[in-house]
């Protein structure tokens, strides 16, 4: 037997439903099934919950039969995102890495990095998100009822007095993937406070006037994952940081041949000049050169400026290879750029003057005015020396915010206000827009003059982890640690939650184009991870005693991402 249910339209439009039991035989004669109704049970005034018992028994369904009231959902977990971020930790080997180095302590740091990523918060934030998710503090036989932020500080000191020995081990597990070449860069973050040994005043990358940073140095590989981080003081200068990262590169990770990427602040043929010649043997580097050193080469004759007008030309001097590189779309773009700076810095001079102009005009009125007698001891005839310091100022701002103290000259007095251009000046400045030279002392036998290139253009994967570790993906800043210690281990553990970060758009980025290409929408990264978020694990109580696990049906993104992940359902299940 079993119930059927039917539903008709009446007069009135209104939808009624007949729930009847029935059951099926087959006919003696003809022998084809047929259905007897045994009872209309719709007659008998059943409410809804009694027809769902009736059908659960008659039906026979797997599992107890219980009363609705008795299924309680005991809690419910955000654990998709949460999840991903666990599996790709595992398979980049940063679980490893920590346990094998760090021991069991590891486990707090474990937490830390996830938290920093699914948080992008400080501390404080993730403390609570801990607290608030006890069961990921439970797989890492975390006790968060005696768990206190403070400790949450203390590991990361600890952190900072491993990283030697945690990176080495990081760099052999993924030694494979920059094969001796290695991308350098740097980047600052500011400070809330001013009591950290660290913070200094220096160049300001974050656009945060008054406030303190620090400096960081990252090395990737040529992708731009995440092999060895580094904290300096704040007003440590780019290039003086280059020998001790080769010198950890050749003693920490055993680097027996080195290839060396950095830009032009970096200084490297300088540094290695400071260095013995065993120092710098089997060092090699590919950076770029300064405007002024452009020049330099162009005055002693080593490379022309009409040979900018090809594609890709490579000199080699003194052992050194130079590759001449143009790119028209920079140069026309530097080229608006500075003329439109040159417009609106006319318009202010103009501004400027036309006060200074009128002020001059009123001094002479007033002399001849003396002159015919007049009597008004208030007459002013000459400029006071606050009126032309004004003017002065005003100037002198003016060339500083248009970039233009090296074309033009402005001297302010009593009697002029003269403006002198130097159109030379402004022609040799134009002549290098869009010209930039790779300087390089790695052989031609192990990369060609195209390769050089495209290895320095690499340097571009550096400047992208900086903004997402200093961004929306993980806010490192601002830091707001006071202990030296703890801010390097900040640093150094968000450095393995962008390689998490990194591992996941490289993965989601290219399925994500495709996706938005096919179905004409425009999702982002974040839709995705809030996708993940939504896939939640829910503890359900069913009568007595009995409890499951249940995850709710994939969507078709959900499902797709967990395929690109390589990651089965039952897996989630296992929570």
């Amino acid at each position: 037997m079993y119930l059927q249910f039917n539903k008709s339209k009446g007069k009135n439009g209104k939808i009624y439903q007949t729930v009847l039991l029935c059951k099926k035989y087959r006919d003696k004669e003809s022998g084809k099934p047929k259905t007897e109704v045994v009872m209309n049970l719709s007659k008998l005034g059943l409410d809804n919950k009694t027809i769902t018992v009736m059908k659960t028994s008659i039906n026979k369904l797997k599992g107890v039969l219980v009363d609705s009231e008795d299924i309680k959902i005991k809690k419910t977990i955000d654990f998709g995102f949460v999840h991903l971020l666990l599996t790709v930790m595992d398979r980049l080997r940063i679980t490893e890495t920590l346990d094998k180095t760090y021991g069991s302590k590891a486990n707090i740091i474990k937490l830390l990095i996830i938290g920093k990523i699914v948080t992008r918060g400080g501390k404080l934030r993730i403390f609570n998100w801990i607290k608030r998710n006890n069961y990921l503090a439970e797989q890492f036989n975390i006790d968060t009822k005696n768990l206190k932020l403070d400790d949450l500080y203390f590991e990361l000191g600890e952190l900072s007095r491993m990283q030697s020995k945690i990176e080495k081990k990081w760099n052999i597990y993924h030694k494979k993937r920059h094969k001796d070449i290695y991308l350098y860069d740097i980047t600052s973050s500011y400070f809330e406070g001013n009591q950290n040994a660290l913070s200094a005043f220096g160049y300001n990358r974050d656009g945060k006037k008054g406030k303190k940073q620090i400096t960081i140095g990252l090395i990737t590989d040529s992708k731009g994952f995440p092999l060895k981080i580094e904290v300096f003081k704040g007003n440590e200068l780019d290039y003086k940081t280059v020998n001790g990262q080769l010198n950890d590169l050749k003693e920490q990770f055993d680097a027996e041949h080195v290839i060396l990427v950095g830009d032009r602040g970096m200084r490297i043929r300088l540094n290695l000049e400071e260095l013995s010649e065993d120092e710098r043997q089997n060092i090699y580097y590919i950076s770029a050169l300064s405007s002024s050193e452009i020049r330099a080469l162009i005055k002693d004759k080593v490379i022309q400026l009409e040979l900018f007008s090809k594609d890709l030309v490579e000199i080699e001097d003194a052992g050194t290879r130079y590759v001449l590189c143009n790119n028209p779309v920079l140069e026309r773009e530097k080229n608006q750029t500075r003329e439109a700076l040159k417009s609106r810095f006319e318009q202010e001079i103009r501004s400027v003057k036309k006060s200074w102009d009128k002020r001059r005009n009123q001094n002479s009125d007033n002399i001849e005015k003396i002159k015919q007698g007049h009597k008004n001891k208030k007459s002013v005839t000459v400029f006071t020396n606050k009126k032309l310091d004004n003017y002065k100022y005003r100037a002198t701002k003016a060339l500083q915010k248009y970039k233009m103290s090296k074309f033009y000259t402005i001297s302010i007095s009593n009697d002029e206000f003269k403006i002198d251009y130097e159109l030379e000046k402004y022609q040799d400045q134009k002549s290098l827009d869009g010209k930039y030279v790779i300087e390089s002392t790695v052989s031609k036998e192990e990369m060609t003059t195209k390769q050089l290139r495209e290895k320095y253009k690499e340097l571009q994967n550096v400047e992208h982890a900086f903004r997402d570790i200093k961004t929306d993906k993980l806010n490192i800043r601002p830091i707001f640690h006071v202990n030296e210690a703890q801010t390097r281990g900040h640093v150094f553990a968000c450095m393995f939650s962008y390689a998490i970060v990194k591992e996941l758009e490289t993965l989601i980025y290219p399925w994500l184009k495709m996706y938005n290409k096919e179905n004409n929408c425009k999702l982002s990264y974040h839709d995705i991870t809030d996708e993940l978020n939504n896939i939640k694990v829910s503890e359900l109580e069913i009568g007595h005693k009995i409890k499951t696990i249940m995850v709710p049906e994939l969507n078709e993104i959900q499902n797709e991402i967990t395929k690109l992940f390589n990651i089965k359902i039952e897996d989630i299940m296992k929570v």
